[in-house]
């Protein structure tokens, strides 16, 4: 039990360290010092400039795929875990009506970067290159995935709006693809270094800085706590506790998920995670209801912080 707290409390003071990062950039925004556009400009940099550094000389400086023969099951994984949390939502969200195009995407697609990594890189330190690695190979399927799959849910039925690809294909799936076929194809003994430490040196700034931007995205929400309580109990119940549970049973019958102390941090933050923040945007592009959407995020986000450090604490007793 000793064990068990310890690991809670290492957890818990991660993301709480998090928390007030993003606290900070939410009542930066609330005051207006930093502008609606400020928040945009901050997010844009993220996802198009220092992300892709990042994602582009981790894989190539790090990733050996003979060290690492599995590499292709976390895509995989990834896509599996969106399948499992889908399956789960179709049932739990039967009866919710007309709120259900809302309500399923928020219970099942989490944030597998801007709220993971920079918990991995408080708790791990020396292995956060590891697990960062693991977290792009993750990406690689999550992605796209996630913008097929909400802008499905998240439309309104009378859009006919073109296909757009570029969802699909952003600069940190760019990067990650580009750098897999680099060192597939061992053509990465011939990048020069400048590049590969010029990516590292911009890549450094990209968890602090999407740290801050997750918390200036949330503080620009408008929200209801109370009109949406009910629905919001609901994808918690599923996105926070069921999801993670049913993880957790997995992983004591495919022993590939408990190999590695880093693959299990991995696999139960993702599961864990709270939603991703990208539903926000879609919602206020295709939805007639983006304060729902941007209020139930803010929920999970608020009881993650206690959600988050329980599941790691005893995912790390059960397998550690």
């Amino acid at each position: 039990m000793s064990t068990l707290f310890s690991n809670f409390i290492t957890v818990f003071e991660a993301v709480a360290q998090i928390g007030v990062v993003m606290l900070f950039a939410g009542w930066l925004v609330r005051r207006n010092i930093i502008p609606a556009g400020g928040v945009k400009l901050i997010s844009d940099v993220v996802i198009n400039v220092f992300l892709p550094c990042l994602i582009f000389s981790n894989i190539v400086v790090r990733f050996q795929p003979s060290e690492f023969t599995g590499w292709w099951l976390l895509p995989l994984s990834a896509t599996l875990l969106l399948l499992i949390g889908w399956s789960i939502a179709q049932i739990l969200f039967c009866k919710a009506g007309e709120a259900r195009r809302e309500l399923i995407p928020l219970a099942f697609l989490q944030n597998a970067a801007y709220l993971v990594l920079p918990i991995g890189k408080i708790i791990l330190k020396e292995d956060f290159d590891q697990f960062a690695l693991y977290c792009f190979l993750i990406l690689l399927a999550n992605n796209p995935l996630l913008w097929l799959i909400g802008k499905h849910y998240l439309r309104r039925r009378e859009t006919r709006e073109v296909f757009k690809w570029q969802r699909l294909l952003s600069p940190p799936i760019y990067a990650n693809i580009i750098a897999l076929t680099l060192v597939i194809t061992n053509l990465r003994d011939f990048v020069p270094s400048v590049i590969t430490e010029t990516a590292s040196f911009l890549g450094e700034g990209a968890i602090p800085i999407a740290t801050f931007a997750l918390g200036a995205s949330l503080g620009s929400l408008n929200l209801n706590f109370r009109r949406y309580l009910k629905p919001g109990s609901l994808v918690i119940l599923q996105k926070l506790f069921l999801i993670p549970a049913t993880i957790l049973g997995i992983m004591a019958f495919v022993p590939w998920l408990r190999s590695d102390p880093i693959l299990i941090l991995l696999f139960i933050l993702q599961a864990a995670s709270a939603p991703a923040t990208s539903l926000i945007l879609q919602s206020k592009s295709y939805s007639d209801n983006s304060e729902r959407v941007g209020t139930i995020i803010v929920m999970c986000y608020i009881v993650c912080i206690i959600s988050i450090p329980l599941w790691v604490a005893i995912a790390q007793a059960l397998y550690g």
